[in-house]
């Protein structure tokens, strides 16, 4: 009967990832869209496309930074 359990760490982990780098980088664009769009700045869309997607990369590898120093760096702090 367990064996018919299917966790699915696999896709959890792939949606985590994707939320991640749509989250940070709809967020950055839509900061740096509001602030242009008060100082009455024209951008192009190419501009905000790169933005997104340097912004999403930035941010999925400052959470893989952050989870490997917290799962492995400090690992070490509690080995007997």
């Amino acid at each position: 009967m367990l064996s018919s359990a299917d966790l699915h760490l696999e896709r959890a982990l792939f949606l985590a990832v994707l939320i991640l780098f749509f989250g940070t980088g709809f967020l950055c664009t839509f900061t740096v869209f509001m602030i242009n769009s008060i100082r009455k700045k024209n951008e192009s869309s190419r501009y905000y496309m790169f933005l997104f997607l340097i912004s999403g990369t930035i941010g999925v590898a400052l959470a893989a930074f952050y989870f490997y120093v917290i799962l492995f760096e400090q690992a070490g702090n509690y080995v007997f």
